[in-house]
């Protein structure tokens, strides 16, 4: 399952329940690592990559198995993040206090996508017609 959410495959399917489950953890060890490392400068910003990455990936992988395409939540996700980031650093070079408004449009994006792909259906994989051997003869009696 670890290999999964790094290397994702097209043949496996994120269900519902470890998709909150991976999710709920990402964000507690995230948590739990970007306070204890905030003694180096870098290790943060690489916490952060990576956890956006994770956050990225599994999104995309829930969003396909729901039966849409995973670079539109990609591409969605990365223009909302940045966004905010524009937000947050306007907000620190100018002394505003929007700061807290980038910060609430980054997790308020990423609560609604949580329940978005919580609450959405997992598609099935359908077997095609053509797959299916018919040994049958043609004729009616």
């Amino acid at each position: 399952m670890i290999r999964r959410i790094f290397l994702p495959s097209g043949k496996t399917c994120l269900a519902r329940g470890p998709y909150i489950l991976i999710f709920l953890l990402l964000h507690i060890l995230f948590l739990i690592v970007a306070f204890n490392v905030a003694e180096l400068p870098i290790l943060p910003l690489v916490c952060f990559l990576l956890y956006t990455y994770l956050k990225l990936n599994i999104n995309a992988q829930r969003c396909r198995d729901s039966g849409a395409k995973g670079r539109y939540v990609v591409i969605l996700s990365l223009l909302v993040y940045l966004a905010s980031l524009a937000v947050a650093a306007t907000g620190v070079v100018s002394d505003v206090e929007c700061v807290s408004l980038g910060i609430r449009i980054y997790f308020g994006y990423d609560v609604l996508v949580f329940f978005v792909f919580m609450l959405a259906p997992t598609q099935l994989k359908q077997i095609h017609s053509t797959d299916q051997v018919s040994i049958s003869g043609g004729e009616n009696e």
